[in-house]
């Protein structure tokens, strides 16, 4: 029961705030509802260990001759550190809402607040039908709050557009139930045939929640930091908790081909993020780069390390892109997670790389020495932000342990709790990554061709190549939207009736062609 009382925690807290903004919308302790509720979820997912594994099961839907999986949710060692990683991902985003313009708006923590519940019912998904469900439930969530927070045709469009390229994602995962069924086997996480491999990555890719590669808030909207990192952030380890249940390293003559994919995606996302102007624009680079680990990891055989990467996408990130003020101290604080990248031994990471890279290990290391070099210069960036002691003085005290508290969650699992826990790993490679990383942190500011200074040469990330194809796919799509809409209305006008007495002429004269 113990995931039922967290998820409830999350979704009752949401009630409430909906309750208070419709009834008390000037009310002062929303903010303090919303937390308490969060820390409340936090705390009970912190106890999930004492009873792992357990397994929670709703009745059985009828026909059993067409549903034969059960709703089923499931605790382990795997699927508690994600859950651990969304609800301190959840409670940090509140906290550090004090510093940032919009404290005053509640539906954004309501919004926040529900993708937690969500999130960890992706997470803890025992089988593909649950996971379908659940993934479909936190689109829902997110167009709706999306639609409701963006205004202008341009920016819903980029919402529909996320929306159906998970929905397209959905769609891959039904289509390797298909493939299960059609060979006999069972849709469930242990028994899907190793040939559906290829599509599980395909839909867990598509559900990274990266395109459109900008989040459709202005560049200067306060809901890209607070809001906008706990959808990006959560949508994409929900949708990569699926490589930590299907053991897809082992599967098929695929295999090599996707490794080169992931990693090909995992130096693009490096590259793109050691060169960004600054965290957020680089946001969508961070969770390309993490997610082609976690793939990377997946492939090798190695699930603890798909759930470490996944992990570090959100805990080590979520410290990041949730710092919107100025501290010095604060910020030297945030290189922990340098070393919770570094997969040196007893990290976050140090499971990271237990499996058989073999050929692609140099560019395994290449990409991961980008990400944590990227992140060192985002996190001691020097100017850009407030300072902190501008702020209130209640502000300067809680501020802070929004940050602390997703530091300290990357410190203990390394420590305790899971597979990936205690680890030595594989250190002679995570010390060749760190020495490449010092080299490319020295050289940054140094190469032209790695400073991240936005200048003549440096193209807008607004532009991006990725952008602009899939605005092609958009005006395509529109092509075909106002053809239908001609079709449409040539029907349903004055001459309908003489286009179907033709259409039927046509279909007649194909049909008796040939007949005596």
């Amino acid at each position: 029961m113990l995931i039922f009382v967290s998820c409830l925690l999350f979704f009752v807290t949401t009630l409430a705030l909906i309750v208070l903004r419709m009834t008390r919308p000037t009310a002062r302790f929303a903010w303090l509802v919303a937390v308490g509720g969060a820390m409340l979820a936090f705390a009970s997912v912190v106890i999930w260990p004492a009873q792992m594994p357990f397994e929670i099961a709703l009745p059985a839907w009828k026909p059993l001759a067409l549903f034969v999986s059960q709703v089923t949710f499931h605790a382990d060692e795997l699927s508690w550190p994600l859950a651990l990683s969304i609800s301190a991902l959840t409670v940090g985003m509140l906290i550090t809402a004090v510093a940032r313009p919009v404290a005053a708006n509640s539906f954004t923590w309501t919004g926040a607040l529900a993708l937690g519940g969500i999130g960890i019912m992706a997470v803890t998904a025992g089988n593909p039908l649950t996971l379908l469900l659940v993934w479909a439930a936190l689109d829902l969530t997110e167009l709706a709050t999306q639609l409701l927070s963006v205004e202008g045709i341009s920016n819903n469009e980029k919402v529909v557009t996320s929306f159906s390229t998970r929905a397209l994602g959905i769609g891959f995962l039904l289509w390797a139930n298909i493939i299960s069924i059609a060979q006999g086997g069972i849709f469930n996480f242990q028994s899907m045939p190793a040939n559906s491999g290829i599509y599980l990555i395909v839909a867990a890719g598509l559900r990274l929640g990266v395109f459109p590669l900008h989040l459709p808030y202005s560049s200067d909207s306060t809901l890209r930091r607070g809001f906008g990192t706990s959808l990006r952030l959560i949508s994409a380890v929900s949708s990569l908790v699926l490589l930590a249940h299907v053991p897809v390293g082992s599967s098929t003559t695929f295999t090599p081909l996707m490794l080169a994919f992931a990693l090909i995606a995992g130096l693009y996302g490096g590259w793109m993020w050691l060169r960004a102007p600054d965290e957020l624009t680089g946001r969508p680079y961070w969770i390309i780069g993490l997610a082609a680990l976690s793939i990377t990891s997946a492939l090798s055989g190695n699930q603890s390390g798909a759930v470490a990467w996944g992990c570090a996408l959100i805990l080590v990130g979520g410290s990041l892109f949730l710092a919107s003020v100025q501290q010095p101290w604060l910020n030297r604080a945030l290189l922990i997670g340098a070393w919770s990248l570094s997969a040196m031994p007893f990290s976050l990471t140090a499971s990271a790389w237990l499996g058989n890279l073999g050929f692609f290990l140099p560019f395994v290391i290449v990409a991961q020495a980008l990400l944590v070099a990227g992140f060192i210069r985002h996190a001691l960036r020097p100017s850009g932000r407030d300072s902190l002691e501008t702020q209130a003085g209640w502000t300067r005290t809680v501020y802070p342990a929004g940050i602390i508290l997703l530091l300290i969650c990357q410190l203990l699992l390394g420590f305790i709790g899971w597979n990936g826990a205690l680890q030595i790993g594989a250190w002679l490679q995570a010390i060749i990554t760190s020495l490449l990383t010092f080299g490319l942190v020295w050289a940054t500011p140094r190469f032209r061709i790695l400073n991240p200074i936005r200048a003549h040469w440096v193209k807008n990330p607004a532009s991006s190549r990725i952008d602009g194809i899939y605005s092609s796919l958009w005006m395509i799509y529109n092509l075909f939207g106002r053809i239908s809409q001609t079709i449409n209305a040539m029907l349903e006008g004055e001459s309908g009736i003489m286009w179907t007495l033709l259409f039927l002429i046509i279909f007649i004269s194909l049909m008796t062609q040939g007949t005596p």
